[in-house]
């Protein structure tokens, strides 16, 4: 196959094309051409042929792999939307060094370990500053230019292959446009704002954009892999023979052949030819001098938030190759580069075990208990760890001496292993049955889960959930006290909180008759609380506090009107409120037509809670788009992002609801409106396009 891609393949000449009698010729002319137009997409920005060109480009290939997959490439195209095969993840040694980095927290430090590696080689030294990216660390292995394997970094030495997952990403190149033998590290991420909205769809299942990139890598079918949000930045060439001695000409020639370098980086030398001959192959990042350096990571780390990315800190190497192998390693990390840490304070102890929790709505979640250690003044003895992928991620075990931070200063987490246990050097697996109830586990998306609503522990979840501060706030009805009544059978469901007569505590220790009339007023005080914070109470999946409020605020102000569109299975009437889509709209009706819930929600209807609110009426009543109801779609000048557009007619009194309906009154149709603006255009409603919009505006 030729490896320099044929460019001059015109698209539309493909798409007339009768067939030869070698098919193998028309399914290599396929594939280069569908390589390109996926870099100039995915790497480049900068696509040369519409959507549609290439889906028929694409479905053409997939039709001719189907009849003659004796032709097609290993590293074809069609590999990026992945297969529904279960994959297998062996282990495989890795045949380049893939080891941690020693770690900075303060300038001054930095400073002197520059100094010090300028001083150990006793010769000039340029560096390079690139972002730590907060992700997953892969290692691509190529052949020919080919890509033959991608394996985790595991324990440095032997890393788990998840080369189907790796095709998937079309970042990464499956083909480079020179024949060479390499290997490249880079770091799996995804990006803050695909984040939040993939992990919305979930009901916020993903603990952070790290964990899903890391667990994802793991997932057994590669067509689930394809529909994460993954990305990629590199950033070590490794390639045989060696072409250069300088680290940022390795860079350089990896963006040559495709692959997505950071453009957030910096050199400092003090050759200024130097610096000239690297602003002139990376003309986007920055140059200085070597005393520069501090300054620019400081206001690197300054600007962190900024970013659409995680990172938890800077990375400083020496730029010399021939250097780096004088410095050398140590047996956990290379003498020649540097981790400047921006997270908040760290300790190192002892992890004693792994327990599991049951939340209310089932998910398992893990937890480490520690040997207490002070992190910036206060003692810590807990850690979240998340999932079982973020387990497998830092290869943790019982008895591992770890690193342990205070993510925003509040949250302790464990950060790494800093080493196994000697007794037992495994790492933690989930149990197969529930602590609590023993149910199977269930694994759905990155974490496990205890499907049994009977389990005492999930009802136990549900009932602290309903009577905590933020919920139906029932004063001095805690967490400690429902744990006691529930573990004494005293209750066992959340009306129970309302029939039990606390009178019978008094022979309790601790319970006195003030206490007791002070529950008892909480709980008369929150059959007064609104119906949009007793609904929010139960604890339904999908309807937090703003969800809950969206519903109220579209016309959903009674259970009874909820209950009822549920019964009819109506997933157009809750999908078109802002916020929702199809995956909320199905929960609701799941939740509304589940039979245990209808008999809790008639209970408590019974004991007097209010499960209906009026709706107030707008203020907004004289704004000119008051009673609008208004869709987006295609892309915009002035609105960029979309939201900007949304905020302004919510200032005018509209709403902005994400499908359309027969309740759409307004579509605002930018460039490369799609499926929505014919839809509105059947039904009738009113097209605006980016001019109009703005005149309205005014």
């Amino acid at each position: 196959m030729n490896l320099e891609l044929n460019l001059s393949l015109d698209p539309f000449y493909i798409l007339n094309y009768n067939y030869p009698m070698d098919i193998k010729i028309r399914i290599e002319k396929l594939t280069e051409e569908l390589l390109k137009h996926q870099y100039l997409y995915y790497v480049k920005a900068a696509p040369e042929i519409s959507d549609l060109e290439y889906d028929k480009l694409f479905d053409e290939l997939v039709a001719l792999e189907k009849k003659y997959p004796e032709y097609a490439f290993e590293n074809s195209p069609t590999k990026r939307v992945g297969s529904d095969l279960d994959n297998t993840f062996p282990e495989k040694e890795h045949t380049i060094p893939v080891l941690s980095l020693d770690k900075e927290y303060a300038i001054e430090d930095l400073k002197k370990w520059v100094t010090k590696t300028i001083t150990n080689t006793n010769q000039a030294l340029s560096f390079v500053v690139e972002d730590k990216i907060d992700g997953a660390s892969i290692v691509l292995y190529y052949k020919t230019g080919k890509l033959d394997a991608a394996l985790t970094r595991g324990n440095g030495v032997v890393g788990n292959d998840v080369t189907e997952n790796i095709r998937t990403i079309k970042q990464i190149p499956l083909i480079t446009h020179e024949n060479m033998d390499f290997s490249v590290r880079g770091e799996i991420y995804i990006n803050k704002s695909e984040f939040a909205r993939y992990n919305q769809t979930f009901d916020n299942k993903y603990a952070n954009p790290r964990n899903l990139a890391a667990g994802s890598l793991r997932n057994i079918k590669s067509a689930v892999v394809a529909k994460v949000p993954l990305k990629i930045f590199n950033y070590e060439g490794y390639f045989t023979p060696p072409f250069t001695n300088d680290h940022i000409l390795i860079l350089s020639k990896l963006k040559e052949n495709g692959f997505s370098i950071n453009k957030n980086m910096g050199y400092f030398s003090d050759d200024s030819e130097k610096r000239s001959i690297v602003k002139e192959k990376l003309p986007e990042i920055i140059c200085g001098t070597i005393n520069e350096l501090p300054d620019y990571v400081k206001h690197r780390v300054e600007q962190r938030d900024a970013l659409d990315y995680e990172i938890d800190g800077l990375v400083i190497k020496v730029n010399e190759i021939d250097v780096r192998d004088v410095l050398g390693y140590t047996a956990h990390h290379p003498r020649w580069a540097i981790a400047f840490k921006c997270d908040a304070p760290t300790a190192q102890t002892r992890l004693k075990e792994i327990q599991v929790q049951v939340g209310r709505n089932g998910r398992v979640t893990p937890v480490g208990i520690l040997e207490p250690v002070k992190i910036a003044g206060s003692t810590v003895a807990r850690a979240t760890l998340h999932n079982q992928e973020y387990i497998e991620m830092l290869e943790l075990g019982a008895g591992d001496f770890v690193s342990i931070s205070k993510r925003g200063d509040i949250i302790p987490a464990v950060e790494e292993v800093v080493e196994k246990s000697p007794e037992n050097p495994t790492v933690f697996k989930f149990p197969r049955a529930c602590p609590f109830c023993n149910s199977k586990l269930e694994k759905d998306g990155a974490h496990h889960f205890c499907k049994n609503r009977a389990c005492p522990e999930r009802v136990k979840r549900s009932i602290i959930y309903f009577a905590a501060k933020d919920q139906m706030d029932i004063d001095t009805l805690g967490e400690k006290t429902i744990i006691f009544l529930f573990d004494k059978g005293l209750i066992k469901n959340i009306p129970d909180l309302y029939t039990f007569d606390y009178n019978e505590l008094l022979k309790e220790e601790g319970f006195k008759e003030k206490k007791i009339n002070n529950i008892k007023n909480s709980l008369k005080n929150s059959k007064n609380k609104p119906f949009r914070e007793v609904l929010t109470a139960l604890g339904f999946d999908g309807l937090g506090t703003s969800a809950v409020s969206e519903l109220i605020n579209n016309g959903f102000n009674s259970i009874d009107k909820i209950i009822e569109v549920a019964s009819r299975g109506d997933v157009e009437n809750f999908a078109c409120i802002e916020g929702f889509g199809e995956i909320t709209a199905n929960l609701l009706i799941k939740h509304f037509t589940d039979s245990q819930n209808l008999t809790l929600i008639n209970t408590l209807k019974k004991l007097g809670l209010n499960f209906e609110e009026e709706i107030k009426e707008r203020e907004e009543a004289s704004l000119p788009f008051n009673g609008q109801v208004w869709v987006i779609t295609g892309s915009f000048e002035h609105f960029v992002p979309r939201s900007k557009a949304a905020e302004e007619i919510k200032k005018r009194g509209g709403k902005v609801v994400n499908a359309v309906s027969t309740k759409t009154t307004h579509l605002l149709a930018g460039s490369a409106a799609g499926s929505k603006l014919q839809k509105a255009q059947k039904l009738e409603v009113t097209i605006v396009d980016e001019p109009q919009f703005l005149g309205m505006l005014k």
